[in-house]
């Protein structure tokens, strides 16, 4: 009898501790929902030109810059994977080029030969709404950081109903372009990207990744021509561009240590101890 009565006692007591532990909260930083804020430079390839006729060589194209803003979620469903999908409003296109001109005025209502390229001009900036949706995979190489990558897919061109633009520019008396702008037709980008996440004392995340963005359609087609010697060609602009990005992330698991202190009924004699208990409990200790 005694003996049934011990182990009645002893199953009661395990189940009792089982029941404690299964009301502790797991604080790993990757799990469950998020909500982050994003800001990315963007460093954007050149466009292309191509010299079709004439003795004039086509214009010098040239890198520009570009930048994107925005909020994503994410919902981490394994230990080291999970899926992100955002928000954000950015640089759709840019483009840079330098005129080569063989002759200039001379201020005297004649012509001198320059044989030159002109100073280098921001041509035309373009934005856009933009949704990434991407799988992440990320994995600790210490306490509080985390190795992180990405790839995934931004799609452009859902917010808006422009139709596709036929546009002309001239600059002086001696050059000009004409294009077609595909700003609204619906279309999806290639994101790839390696990072680093820091896990701040409170629980949330900073995260700086650097990646390529890939598109897979030109954004403007079109011509140039140079109006003295009648040399022409075509040029293209992509957005491919290579992008740097600062990310704050709140992964909500200072609430659940808050929360779990408070059903455990732990008092404390001051704001600054419980606090050290909240940050000791989110990292692990």
């Amino acid at each position: 009898m005694k003996k049934k009565v011990f182990l009645l006692y002893a199953t009661f007591t395990l189940l009792l501790c089982y029941a404690h532990a299964q009301y502790f909260p797991s604080l790993y930083p990757f799990e469950g929902f998020h909500i982050g804020i994003t800001g990315q430079a963007e460093f954007i390839q050149k466009c292309s030109y191509v010299a079709l006729s004439g003795s004039d060589p086509a214009p010098k194209a040239l890198w520009t810059s570009g930048w994107e803003a925005g909020m994503e979620f994410s919902y981490h469903f394994a230990k080291y994977l999970g899926i992100v999908a955002g928000i954000s409003f950015g640089t759709t296109v840019s483009y840079n080029s330098a005129l080569y001109y063989s002759t200039v005025p001379d201020g005297m209502e004649g012509w001198i030969e320059a044989n030159k390229y002109d100073v280098p001009r921001i041509k035309d900036y373009e934005y856009d709404i933009f949704v990434p949706v991407k799988l992440e995979f990320h994995y600790p190489v210490h306490r509080d950081f985390f190795f992180m990558a990405e790839a995934g897919a931004k799609i452009k061109g859902i917010f808006n109903d422009y139709k596709d633009e036929e546009m002309r520019n001239f600059r002086g008396d001696s050059y000009e372009e004409h294009w077609k702008i595909n700003i609204g037709k619906i279309s999806c980008h290639l994101l790839l990207g390696l990072g680093l996440y820091y896990k701040l004392p409170y629980g949330d995340l900073l995260r700086v990744t650097a990646g390529v963005n890939v598109s897979f359609n030109n954004i403007i087609e079109g011509n140039y021509k140079y109006l003295l010697t009648d040399s022409y060609g075509t040029f293209a602009v992509k957005n491919d561009f290579i992008y740097t990005q600062l990310s704050y992330i709140h992964i909500f698991k200072y609430e659940k240590a808050k929360r779990y202190i408070k059903r455990e009924g732990l008092s404390f004699t001051s704001k600054k101890e419980r606090r050290k208990k909240i940050f000791a409990l989110l990292n692990g200790q």
